[in-house]
């Protein structure tokens, strides 16, 4: 009777590991998929202007000389218009750093005129 109660025991012990590894094997979800990346729709080529690089150019170094006599209403001028011939230019985008610029200076100048 010890070796009936010892195989009931051995085979119940074994039954119960392996329900216990399919149960913990089962509990554990699939990792969730990766997000999809975010895209902006493009603009049909068609509607796309060309950026005309050398009128842009002109209002940039006019923008340029502007501000370096300090006349800055006019390079601001100058600035604006190179950023509306093309904003992801590589002039657009140093036209809008020096705007930011502009607009920081004379925040500065109105501070102290204000004093």
């Amino acid at each position: 009777m010890k070796t009936t109660l010892q195989k009931i025991v051995f085979f119940g012990m074994a039954f119960l590991i392996m329900s216990v590894t399919a149960a913990c094997q089962k509990a554990a979800p699939p990792p969730p998929p990766p997000p999809k990346p975010v895209t902006r729709p493009s603009r049909p080529a068609e509607k796309r202007k060309p950026v005309n690089t050398k009128t842009q150019q002109q209002f940039y170094d006019q923008g340029l000389r502007a501000y370096s006599k300090e006349n800055y209403e006019e390079a601001r001028a100058a600035f604006k218009r190179v950023v509306e011939l093309g904003s992801n230019s590589p002039l657009g985008l140093n036209a809008q750093e020096n705007l930011r610029k502009i607009q920081q200076i004379l925040k500065t100048v109105e501070e102290i005129e204000s004093k």
